[in-house]
């Protein structure tokens, strides 16, 4: 005879791990950080590039795309990874302003800049250019970084006090 109390209904039982990473309510599962920086990135690239084609240059668009990838990028990582969410902001511009300076060098076009400018002088020019998005990106992100740490710090307090 086969005991319902026995130890295969310890296994069906849900048990809450104090030691198990604290998720985001808003996410579900949170993914490693090179599953949402990698896909953060094309995203900032394509809509450079789409801004590219339909303006001539980047500039806004890439200010706002990279506004709400910074933040969805803080909202989406593991709370290990929160580290990584902070620094993002600027690293990810730098990057995507070295890809367009290199493949389309005429994207960056700022005013007093030379047309016959390096790439690491378009780099600059684009990085000034956009940096009122980048101040806004960048806190954004550590506002949220900030947020998500006191929730997890206030979700570690509630276990290790028990119900």
């Amino acid at each position: 005879m086969i005991s319902v109390d026995g130890p295969a209904t310890a296994a069906v039982r849900p048990t809450t791990d104090p030691a198990a990473p604290a998720r985001a309510p808003w996410v579900g599962a949170e993914p490693p950080v090179g599953l949402v920086v990698c896909p953060a990135g094309l995203l900032l690239l394509v809509v450079a590039f789409a801004e590219i084609q339909l303006r001539g240059t980047v500039g806004i668009g890439t200010g706002v795309a990279l506004v709400l990838v910074a933040a969805a990028t803080a909202l989406a990582v593991r709370i290990r990874d929160l580290f990584t969410a902070g620094v993002l902001p600027p690293l990810l511009l730098v990057a995507v302003l070295v890809v367009v300076a290199v493949v389309q060098p005429a994207g960056i076009r700022v005013t007093e800049l030379d047309p016959t400018a390096s790439v690491p002088q378009r780099v600059i020019a684009g990085f000034v250019d956009l940096a009122g998005a980048l101040v806004v990106a960048h806190a954004l992100a550590l506002v949220l970084v900030a947020l998500r740490m006191r929730v997890a710090r206030r979700q570690r307090r509630s276990r290790l006090a028990g119900p």
